[in-house]
């Protein structure tokens, strides 16, 4: 299966951003004001139009592509050995569950499903079900 021959880790620091757009919130802790407790974000969210593309960042098949409670429209690609990345408040999904996903192809477009910051991308890389920093992952040029 061609899509699993490349190895996502081979791929740190080097991946292209999901959408154009700017980071509005960075992984990890963070305050929340309102209710002075600490949160934890497990992905970045990256503001851009609503309708621009989002594009896989590897090549993998497709996990899941449907609506997820407070995610909104979302797919989840797996990319093999226990690497995932994870696009979320998508406005159309392109792609289904089992299909097979090329580097750099348009799987939806962006939204604001289930979003509190208006249109933007939530994105996640997880390693065996564990969220990972995506910026130490994306080539920011």
């Amino acid at each position: 299966d061609k899509a699993f021959l490349e190895k996502f880790e081979d791929y740190k620091g080097l991946l292209p951003m999901p959408v154009k757009g700017e980071i509005i919130s960075f992984f990890g802790p963070y305050r929340n004001a309102s209710f002075n407790i600490v949160n934890y974000r497990s992905g970045v969210e990256i503001k851009a139009d609503i309708g621009e593309p989002i594009r896989a960042v590897l090549g993998g098949r497709v996990l899941y592509s449907n609506w997820f409670k407070s995610y909104g429209n979302m797919i989840i690609i797996d990319h093999g050995r226990h690497y995932y990345t994870v696009y979320a408040h998508a406005e159309e999904l392109f792609k289904s569950k089992g299909e097979i996903v090329e580097p750099d192809e348009v799987i939806a477009t962006v939204g604001d499903t289930a979003s509190m910051k208006g249109a933007n991308l939530y994105f996640e890389i997880r390693h065996h079900g564990k969220p990972v920093d995506p910026l130490k992952w994306i080539n920011k040029g």
